[in-house]
């Protein structure tokens, strides 16, 4: 008879105090509290077969919580810049689990209950990675100005215009092996990654990536 293997997988929080748009963003104060707090509490939460904190920084570090793991990253991997996925995503060789969820710690925002249902969806389904995306009306246009997703004649609306599937980076969910070989997330063919769309509020998918980000997170908080 066929033997299902159930997936194992990992959530792994990734963060460093070097980043170019918006230093620190983890550790500063948002109401009574910092983000790397906000996103460890939720990452705890989760149902989940290892739960890891993967950074270099001490202060970092010293934030880790019960119920989570720190994984030792070595400076390159968190240098300013993008360093290379050999070098940022080395530390996933001691990772025992399959599969890697990476919970993005920049959008305070996100409900447990909802990245739980995803999780759990993406472990029994076929799928060798995910990505959460939402729905958008938009017109995007390459370096050419060649249309990407409207052709001639189309309204340019965005109450009917074409729909899109964007990424919202909330969960990426990939296979450590496919990683570890190709030094890539995913093969980016058809679902591969499987854009799973969610339908969550605005306010939910805040994400920090810029100062302006930031002071409108922290508006929520005050």
């Amino acid at each position: 008879g066929l033997v299902f293997k159930m997936k194992t997988i990992a959530g792994i929080i990734h963060a460093r105090k070097q980043s170019t748009r918006c230093p620190n963003k983890h550790l500063r104060p948002l109401g009574n509290t910092t983000l790397i707090d906000i996103a460890l509490d939720k990452l705890s939460k989760l149902d989940l077969d290892e739960k890891y904190l993967a950074v270099y920084d001490q202060e970092l570090k010293d934030k880790v919580i019960d119920g989570v793991k720190i994984l030792h990253r070595e400076y390159e991997s968190v240098a300013p810049g993008n360093a290379p996925h050999n070098i940022m995503y080395k530390h996933l060789e001691n990772v025992k689990s399959d599969y890697i969820v990476n919970l993005n710690p920049c959008q305070p925002f996100l409900k447990v209950d909802k990245l739980q249902q995803i999780i759990t969806l993406f472990k029994y389904s076929n799928f060798d990675s995910m990505i959460t995306a939402k729905r958008e009306r938009n017109f995007y246009w390459d370096d050419d100005k060649n249309p990407i997703n409207f052709k001639p004649n189309d309204r340019l609306s965005t109450t009917t215009g074409p729909w899109i599937n964007v990424a919202t980076h909330s969960l990426v969910i990939y296979k450590k092996q496919y990683m570890l070989e190709n030094w890539e997330l995913f093969p980016n063919t058809k679902h591969n990654p499987y854009p799973f769309v969610i339908d969550w509020s605005e306010k939910e998918l805040l994400d920090v990536d810029t100062e302006t980000d930031f002071k409108i997170v922290e508006s929520y908080y005050d």
